[in-house]
C-alpha cells in the first residue's frame, strides 16, 4: 500500500533523481510505471504504438474472418457474423493500447527527470517525450 501512496504522490511532484535507464527495450517497459526509458530507445516504442491502433482495427475482423472460413460450414463465428462480433474486441483492445501509452509516456517522463504530471500539458508533453536528455 505504501508504494501506491508512493507512486500516487510522485505525478504531481518532482521525482528523485535516480540511475540512468537500463540500455535496450524489454517487454516489461509496456506495463511497470516505475521503469525508465531512455530517449535513444523511446522512438521505437512511439512507433510500435502509433502502428498499433491501425493493426487492432484492420487485424480484428481479419482474424474473425479467417476464422469463420476456415471452419465447415455457414462462415459465421459463435452463430454470428465474424463483423457482428469485432466490437466486442475492440473495446479491451484499445483499453490495453491506452494504458501502455500511459505507462510508456510515464517511464519516458521518469528517464527524464521530470514529473509525470507534465503529460497533462499539451504540446510542452511532446517536445519532453522527444528531446528532453535522461537525467543522470
Amino acid at each position: 500500500m505504501k508504494s501506491i501512496v508512493y507512486f500516487a504522490a510522485g505525478i504531481l511532484s518532482p521525482m528523485p533523481p535516480a540511475a540512468t535507464p537500463p540500455e535496450g527495450i524489454y517487454l516489461r517497459d509496456l506495463y511497470d510505471p516505475r521503469r525508465r526509458i531512455s530517449r535513444e530507445y523511446f522512438p521505437a516504442f512511439a512507433l510500435l504504438l502509433g502502428v498499433t491502433p491501425i493493426m487492432i482495427f484492420f487485424g480484428v475482423p481479419t482474424v474473425l474472418s479467417v476464422l469463420a472460413n476456415k471452419r465447415p460450414g455457414d462462415g459465421l463465428l459463435f452463430g454470428h457474423e465474424p463483423m457482428a462480433i469485432a466490437p466486442y474486441f475492440f473495446t479491451p483492445l484499445f483499453v490495453a493500447h491506452g494504458y501502455v501509452l500511459v505507462v510508456v509516456s510515464i517511464n519516458r517522463m521518469r528517464a527524464a527527470g521530470k514529473s509525470p504530471g507534465w503529460l497533462l500539458v499539451p504540446g510542452y508533453n511532446l517536445w519532453l517525450l522527444f528531446t528532453a536528455p535522461d537525467s543522470a
